[in-house]
């Protein structure tokens, strides 16, 4: 969507908006100082999906393993070789997940159907509020170095946002995989790309990216033969969709009526 930038917020304000409500879970796109200074209240839509992002994380791992984008590619070409193309079961194998709130926690319960051992980290997590949905692990790099595919679900605050790099990809395993369906400002791309070129990194799955459409500046993205790409389509799904509009359209009724919005997106405090 697009920049909610202080000049569209100061516009709106002038044209007596009181209420943005934002159809997504996300808001870092929504200048919050700008819209606290004009009195405007932002709201968003948490959890309205997070089985339908957590499914296409899977997809993304699943297609990334087995490498689909090269197996339909050479169906294209009528050839039928196996070269290039064997990947290994998930099941009994080690799913590393980065951040395991609703969406995290989605992934966890579907990985766990392939009979995967589940690990993962989060700061504000404890293993008794987890339960056995994963194996919680003290730092961040042991899921990078032991999982064979590795799924971030993190905002982007100061403290995550362009955190991922040449460093974590160097700690993954030679064969592992790493899926992304949270958002693009978690990469450093440019780093992303080298990787995947000069083989630190086996394998992604990307559902998002810094700038949509694709800047040229990061069309490298497009070049290396071990990255499978989706338009950040992962929320959108009849269901989560449904979801998001009538829980839209009800807090839009409570705040005409008087009533306190159900959920006012607020600046992250990290």
């Amino acid at each position: 969507s697009s920049d909610v930038s202080a000049p569209v917020v100061n516009a709106l304000s002038d044209a007596g908006v009181k209420l943005i409500l934002m159809r997504c879970a996300g808001f870092n796109n929504v200048d919050m100082d700008a819209a606290k200074k004009c009195g405007i209240t932002v709201m968003r839509v948490p959890g309205y999906s997070p089985e339908a992002v957590a499914e296409h994380a899977m997809a993304l791992a699943l297609a990334a393993n087995r490498r689909l984008y090269k197996a339909y590619n050479k169906v294209r070409e009528n050839d039928f070789s196996l070269s290039g193309l064997m990947g290994f079961n998930f099941y009994q194998k080690t799913a590393g997940i980065i951040g395991t709130g609703k969406i995290g926690a989605a992934m966890c319960r579907i990985c766990q159907g392939f009979g995967m051992k589940v690990i993962g980290y989060d700061p504000y997590l404890t293993q008794d509020k987890i339960g056995d949905l994963c194996e919680l692990k003290e730092t961040a790099k042991e899921v990078w170095e032991q999982a064979d595919f590795v799924s971030v679900h993190l905002p982007v605050v100061p403290s995550t946002e362009h955190s991922i790099g040449r460093e974590q990809f160097s700690w993954m395993k030679p064969t592992a995989s790493f899926i992304n369906c949270a958002r693009g400002a978690l990469i450093k791309e440019n780093e992303l790309v080298e990787c995947l070129k000069d083989g630190t990194l086996f394998q992604a799955g990307l559902d998002v990216f810094e700038h949509e459409p694709i800047q040229e500046s990061s069309r490298e993205l497009f070049d290396p033969d071990n990255v499978i790409m989706t338009p950040h389509m992962a929320a959108t799904t009849e269901q989560s969709v449904l979801n998001c509009c009538t829980s839209v359209a009800n807090d839009i009724v409570a705040v005409c009526n008087g009533q306190e919005p159900k959920v006012k997106a607020q600046k992250p405090k990290f």
